[in-house]
């Protein structure tokens, strides 16, 4: 079957954004185990750092790259709900919960999304869940259980295991009540538009809420090595990742965008193998096989949806 162009870009976009958050979980656990920074500061960093790239982009960059659109205030108000579950929600309570819990639980807990996200498209916007995109998702989440858990001897470093679990799972609730709820919006506007918008409505809502844990971070005590890690969670997994979305939401359905947070304990598998702290033996690339005929999958599926507008 030949795919369009805009169907690969919407594939692709989604693979690149769940490979760097999929990095992004040991590089978060490793700042917060320097004890420099809190989960609730490091979150609102990352919040806050989002929303000044993205209106510094679309200040400074010609029109021909960043669309300037006016919103209609009755989508506005969708925008603003819509930021309350992708970005405030999600983002802070995945990134307290992994202070809380170790990389691999948090792992886990991303795989739960594309379940989540089946039945929320069932229940919201009409789309049946069929016997082969249930199957894609059990198979996906096989593969996905399977990297996970397959290294035993991995360090946890987690406090309170259940509390982490516990956030980093409501954090992916609210990941898949968006990408049902607000799919027939991303249609209306650019990703740099809606991506603006969300993240300066998150700034404003959770960074003043966070500013007790801020001012207690020693700024002048943070190495360079942290910095970077810092600028890696801000600029690849917050502004490049969030900026992806909504080109893969264009043209996938809600369940085969959740589907690619599959790849997330993937591209951590294959991060340790590559820098020789780990090895990708028969059960990871078993566990590979089976994550992509998962996508393969629910991809191939067919059913008609209603999209909320």
């Amino acid at each position: 079957m030949k795919i369009s162009t805009s169907l690969w870009k919407g594939h692709v976009a989604m693979l690149f954004a769940n490979m760097v958050w999929g990095i992004m979980s040991p590089v978060s656990k490793t700042v917060l185990m320097s004890g420099l920074i809190s989960p609730i500061a490091l979150s609102a960093m990352r919040i806050a750092g989002g929303a000044l790239l993205f209106w510094a982009c679309s200040l400074l960059l010609p029109r021909s790259v960043v669309k300037h659109e006016k919103v209609a205030p009755r989508d506005m108000l969708k925008i603003f709900m819509a930021s309350l579950l992708i970005i405030t929600a999600n983002q802070a309570l995945y990134i307290i919960g992994i202070g809380f819990t170790s990389p691999i639980d948090s792992s886990v807990m991303s795989t739960i999304t594309p379940i989540f996200t089946m039945i929320f498209a069932a229940i919201f916007i009409s789309m049946p869940i069929t016997w082969l995109k249930a199957s894609g998702v059990a198979l996906g989440l096989g593969g996905a259980l399977m990297l996970v858990l397959s290294d035993p001897g991995g360090d946890t470093h987690a406090s309170n295991q259940l509390l982490g679990d516990s956030l980093c799972l409501i954090a992916q609730v609210c990941a898949a009540l968006y990408y049902v709820l607000f799919s027939g919006i991303i249609t209306r506007y650019s990703a740099f538009t809606l991506m603006k918008w969300m993240f300066l409505f998150s700034a404003v809502t959770y960074v003043p809420c966070a500013m007790p844990w801020l001012v207690e971070v020693q700024f002048s005590t943070i190495g360079l090595d942290l910095w970077l890690s810092i600028a890696y969670i801000i600029v690849f997994a917050t502004f490049l990742g969030y900026l992806l979305i909504p080109i893969s939401q264009r043209v996938l359905k809600p369940t085969v965008v959740s589907m690619y947070n599959y790849f997330q304990p993937l591209t951590a598998a294959l991060l340790t193998a590559i820098l020789g702290i780990g090895e990708f033996g028969p059960m990871k690339i078993a566990a590979t096989a089976l994550i992509f005929a998962g996508v393969w999958f629910v991809t191939q599926s067919r059913g008609r949806s209603v999209k909320p507008q």
